[in-house]
């Protein structure tokens, strides 16, 4: 049933975001291993997967334009990621997990400089000041713990079909869209945790096989 949705279309890097009402704004959650990157990176990147010419082949073709087209369309996007800051600890020598991974794949992918995705930033007593849009801890709860970290965020109420409907969720491991969807949220194949789920994980998701309805 699945093919070419639409054509790859070229998206400019820099454009006025549109206004958008507060319920006409949908939330992207996007996952990261085998979502945004084609190889799984075990939770954890060292040695020559921290390469630069490894990560851009790493991720998949479409991503970024994706990312920009969401964000110029005045949507809100997120990464929840089971990756955690701990697992970096489990091997020896540099190596990068959890939030500083992910950041350092974004900082690759949209410039060093870029905003478009934050870690979350403590204060000099351990306080987070600013929680950012990456989101990464092993919580093994269907993501509940980002989901709840992404409402308290965006205001929105668990228990209002309205703004769960608000929720795009892009995730590979079915478990989780199960999850979101029994919670009402917008994912990829209606009515199909497991379609949704595979279409996630293809390569080629951000190129051919994102639907455009599921598009900003």
């Amino acid at each position: 049933m699945f093919g070419l949705f639409r054509k790859k279309r070229d998206v400019p890097e820099k454009t006025e975001p549109k206004a958008l009402t507060a319920a006409e704004r949908r939330i992207y959650i996007i996952d990261f291993d085998r979502t945004i990157t084609i190889m799984h990176t075990g939770a954890v990147a060292y040695g020559s997967e921290l390469d630069a010419t490894f990560i851009l082949k790493n991720v998949k073709k479409g991503f970024a334009d994706f990312v920009r087209r969401v964000n110029n369309s005045g949507h809100v996007i997120y990464i929840a990621s089971y990756s955690d800051d701990a697992n970096a600890g489990l091997v020896d020598g540099e190596a990068l997990s959890g939030h500083d991974l992910i950041k350092y794949y974004m900082d690759l992918i949209f410039g060093p400089d870029q905003i478009i995705f934050t870690a979350p930033q403590k204060n000099s007593e351990g306080e987070t000041v600013s929680p950012g849009n990456i989101i990464a801890s092993n919580s093994q709860d269907y993501k509940q713990y980002h989901l709840g970290m992404i409402l308290e965020q965006e205001g929105l109420n668990q228990d209002s079909p309205d703004d769960m409907k608000r929720i795009h969720l892009i995730e590979d491991d079915e478990d989780v869209v199960r999850f979101f969807m029994e919670k009402g949220c917008t994912i990829i194949v209606p009515f199909s945790a497991s379609r949704s789920a595979d279409t996630a994980a293809t390569k080629t998701l951000f190129t051919s096989y994102m639907p455009e309805s599921f598009m900003a």
